[in-house]
């Protein structure tokens, strides 16, 4: 048995060519099997190369009975071993996999990459990575891993396995028993996972369990880690006869090949030397352990493996059983003359390139490396629909900038130093660069693209005026727990991009301005970077890589080629939320209960003010919500009304952070706006203020129906139903069963219009005479009746108590007079934005542009507004002529209404329902069309 002892050694060697150190690592000591890595590879034509001659070298000097198994690391993302983007395909890494929420993708990228290896000459894969990792502990696996439940793990690591072994690999599942919890310590430089062996069993060793029950590994590597709770006199758990006779042999039922650690760590060697780690590993249920750069090392753990069975300190039944786990491999290894077809001498022959023997599967393997970026891509948060970026673009008309701010990384795959290259680590990023300011949306040349990197020396005032000076900032961050230089970066460019300081505890630099521009944060591998701190940045995407396919991808996805599908495994897809039905919304679903405080106007007007000023605008057609003539008019009313609002604050602070604005009308009750601060949400605010406002609509108002949005106040457009409040709303039970739309129109020379020709001869036809209203007495009939809007009744009533005034701003109803009876047979409103009656139409100085128009300093722009004509309906035939000569009526007393000193240039309609006859007759008064809107979004009985 001491003359197969080199079989229990799984070797490696420094070089890309055979050495003499490979040669006599076979023809000496006859090795089984053999790791090769980063340092033995250039390209697949060399590396393919060389696993031919070895195996050449094997089969003709050394005498095999079975070809020698050869094993590698390649596990995707940043952690393979072998690059050549010509002629192997770059895959993401296990967590951007399982960030797809796709199974089944998983297992045909697996396959795929064990097709590729396996043509290459590998005949192991040490794979897959079944650790699971703690959310804010695990610097040394990471995205390495699938995830951070054991669900995930298990699934896609499953998936994973079954691929790599229908691609004709075998799979080694590491590193047992898990080490996604386990931390580095300072003093011995050596993982350690502190957990009990009944805790191991129940988390980190639970997927393997599961694998080894499915049949879906031919191998495990035992971690290099100390497990001082389990096995305090071990300096590793490859050499724990408890982790693995134990828990992994008895207890789990393994019986295939335990691969230990490479056994060259310092820790292990200064300890108690590499010969006796070596028999410890073997007495303790390794089958292979793993030497893989001294040959002085190799050669001392040959002769320690012969000395152990000649002397009987390792055990020959233990011998025996290894010998036949590892036969078990080698029996269904290539034969020697398929690995040689054409004789000994095909050793030297150039290698068959996959890309080249299978042209169709290769195409096939770069489709789906592609989907598995593009769909791994994951937005985090997007505050106020900033994305895609594209649809900034068209809408500005000077050229803009977006600085891209980079860590100096090492590169994926390193290459000769290009001459415009400072630093290593500088090129890493500039295929970002390059794909963003080539993209086809800036044929126009409407942005630039500046990039520069940042490292722990700080930000220098070079950096400082750049972001001063670009319009939107894009921060790159790789493991900032580990870094921890990166989260003071990050956080100092936030306060430079506007953030407020004393949200996270930074002081105000004398360089800062409030420069309120969007600030898109992306971690490039850990996701956790600054996942749960939710006030950094307009936008957080994780992309778990750094190779250029992942940049590539986000760069695509921040200028909308693409919708983000990934979600972080383990966390809730905000992106799409689950939608709830509206049995399911009361206080029972709320996880987190707030105390809901009403509104008072002398305390939360301001904090109210600022959040809408927070709130960014999603479209060019929405209200702006931050304009201060909105901020006042919506104030006013507010003030004004007898309504209940209600609050979610910070008392102690006098913050808020969320607010909810309802309204009733009779039996109707509405929920005008809800509005969360962007670092709160998805902590259940909205949730509590909906419970809170919908309680006080059924329970105090006694309303019978609760509308979503309102017509009358009219707050809210469609621009404010952006992507992500939809689905907040749709969680609510919101559905999208919205009332008819209806438009806003706006005519904009009031000075040069008169009334149509067409409409004038037909009223003078017809004889109607109009006035202005006098007295409520003359509307009682008229509007009263029971088949008009509730928001028609409303309108009148409010406009009804400015009868009485003489003032020229104040809201007027102006009367349609029947020729002989002198009966009101029609009605309309009239107002300017300087009426009262304004304050339900907070928008209405945002409808017209006034620049240019007021012809001097002194001249006070006003608007004018016309709403609600209603006709008698025992007139049918003559609805339309009476309602279009009421508008034309109004029209004409706003337009003779403004004094000198004002300039009334301007009026809107509104309640103009979306009729193509309704609208071609208003378009031919001489209006257009500005905003719709809807008197409702949704509605449901009490």
């Amino acid at each position: 048995m001491e003359d197969k002892a080199g079989e229990l050694l799984c070797g490696g060697f420094q070089g890309t060519k055979v050495t003499s150190q490979a040669y006599k690592l076979i023809v000496d000591h006859k090795i089984s099997s053999m790791i090769l890595s980063r340092k033995n590879a250039v390209n697949v034509e060399q590396m393919s190369k060389l696993i031919k001659d070895l195996q050449y070298i094997a089969y003709t000097q050394g005498g095999y009975k079975y070809p020698i198994m050869f094993a590698i690391d390649q596990e995707g993302g940043i952690m393979n071993s072998l690059f050549d983007p010509d002629f192997i395909t770059q895959y993401p890494s296990a967590m951007a996999l399982a960030a797809t929420g796709d199974p089944k993708l998983v297992y045909e990228i697996s396959k795929a990459i064990a097709i590729e290896l396996k043509m290459i000459g590998f005949s192991i894969i040490l794979g897959p990575v079944l650790d699971v990792v703690t959310k804010l502990s695990h610097q040394l696996v990471g995205v390495r891993s699938f995830g951070t439940t054991i669900e995930d793990v298990q699934k896609y690591g499953s998936m994973c396995a079954r691929g790599l072994r229908d691609g004709g690999l075998f799979t080694v599942g590491k590193h047992f028993p898990g080490i996604g919890n386990a931390t580095v310590d300072s003093l011995l430089e050596l993982p350690m996972m502190g957990d009990t062996l009944s805790q191991i069993r129940q988390n980190n060793a639970a997927p393997f369990a599961n694998l080894i029950q499915a049949g879906l590994l031919n191998g495990v590597s035992v971690a290099g880690c100390g497990v001082p709770n389990i096995s305090p006199d071990e300096t590793h758990a490859c050499l724990s006869p408890v982790i693995i006779n134990q828990l992994l042999r008895s207890e789990m039922g393994f019986d295939g090949v335990v691969i230990s650690e490479c056994l060259e760590m310092e820790a292990l060697y200064h300890s108690i030397g590499l010969g006796q780690g070596v028999i410890l590993a073997i007495n303790a249920g390794c089958d292979l352990v793993m030497v893989c750069h001294d040959l002085k090392l190799q050669n001392e753990a040959i002769e320690s493996i012969k000395k152990g069975i000649l002397n009987g300190n390792l055990d020959e039944d233990t011998i025996i059983s290894s010998f036949a786990r590892i036969e078990t491999l080698q029996k269904q290894l290539p034969l020697w003359k398929e690995i040689f077809p054409e004789g000994i001498t095909s050793a030297q022959e150039s290698p068959v390139l996959f890309k080249y023997k299978y042209p169709d599967s290769w195409k096939r393997h770069q489709e789906l490396a592609s989907l598995a970026y593009q769909k791994s891509i994951t937005l985090v948060r997007d505050y106020g629909g900033l994305l895609p970026l594209s649809k900034r673009f068209d809408q500005v008309s000077a050229t803009e900038s977006i600085l891209v701010l980079s860590p100096l990384l090492s590169p994926v795959s390193p290459k000769p130093s290009q001459a415009e290259t400072l630093f290593t680590g500088e090129e890493v990023f500039q295929s970002f660069g390059k794909f963003l300011s080539q993209h086809p949306v800036n044929r126009n040349k409407n942005y630039v693209v500046l990039h520069t990197t940042y490292t722990a020396n700080g930000l220098t005032p070079l950096h400082e005026s750049l972001i001063e000076k670009a319009n939107i900032v894009i921060v790159f961050t790789s493991e900032a727990s580990r870094n921890m230089y990166q989260i003071g970066i990050v956080k100092y460019v936030s306060i430079l991009c506007g953030a407020n300081p004393s949200s996270f505890g930074a002081k105000r630099s004398r360089t800062v301005n409030s420069l309120q521009k969007p600030l898109i944060v992306v971690a490039t591998s850990s996701p956790y970077d600054f996942f749960y701190d939710k006030l950094m940045g307009s936008v957080y995407i994780c992309c778990y890589d750094y190779t250029k396919q992942a940049l590539e991808n986000v760069a695509a996805l921040l200028m909308g080629d693409f919708e983000p599908q990934g979600c972080i495994p383990g966390e809730q897809q905000h992106s799409r939320k689950r939608r709830h039905s509206l049995e399911e919304i009361n206080c029972k679903q709320i996880k987190r209960k707030w105390l809901v405080d009403e509104f008072d106007m002398a305390r939360d007007l301001a904090g109210l003010i600022k959040l809408w000023k927070d709130v960014d605008v999603e479209e060019a057609d929405s209200i702006d919500m931050r304009d201060q003539q909105y901020c006042k008019r919506l104030g006013g009313l507010l003030a004004t009304s007898n309504q209940k609002h209600f609050v979610v604050r910070n008392s102690s602070l006098n913050i808020l952070y969320g607010v909810v604005l309802t309204w009733c009308e009779g039996a109707i009750g509405h929920v005008l706006y809800i509005v969360v601060e962007k670092s709160k949400r998805l902590h259940s605010i909205g949730k509590n203020l909906s419970a809170r406002a919908e309680r006080y609509l059924t329970k105090e108002k006694n309303c019978s129906e609760i509308r979503l949005g309102s017509a009358f106040p009219l707050i809210m457009f469609p621009g404010n139903i952006t992507s992500g409040s939809s689905i907040f709303l749709k969680r609510l039970g919101w559905e999208t069963d919205r009332s008819q739309r209806k438009w806003i129109l706006e005519l904009n020379d009031l000075n040069g219009w008169s009334v149509p020709e067409r409409i004038l001869k037909e009223l003078m036809i017809v004889g109607v005479r109009f006035d202005v209203c006098t007295g409520q007495s003359q509307l009682e009939k008229l509007v009263q009746r029971g088949d008009l809007p509730p928001e028609y009744k409303a309108y009148y009533r409010e406009a009804s108590k400015s009868i009485s005034s003489r003032s020229v701003y104040e809201a007027k109803i102006i009367i349609a007079l029947e020729p002989s009876s002198q009966n009101v047979i029609g009605s309309i409103i009239l107002f300017t934005n300087k009426s009262e009656f304004s304050k339900y139409f907070p928008f209405i100085d945002q409808c017209i542009d006034h620049e240019g128009q007021n012809g001097g300093a002194s001249v006070v722009p006003m608007i004018g507004g016309v709403i609600a004509p209603v006709i008698d309906q025992s007139y049918a035939n003559l609805v339309d002529i009476f309602k279009y000569g009421l508008i034309c009526s109004a029209i004409t007393k706003l337009k003779n209404s403004a004094t000198d000193d004002e300039l009334l240039n301007q009026c809107i309609m509104c309640d103009v329902v979306d009729e193509e006859k309704t609208l071609t007759s208003m378009h031919d008064i001489g209006f257009e069309k500005w905003r719709y809107y809807y008197d409702f979004y949704d509605r449901r009985a009490c």
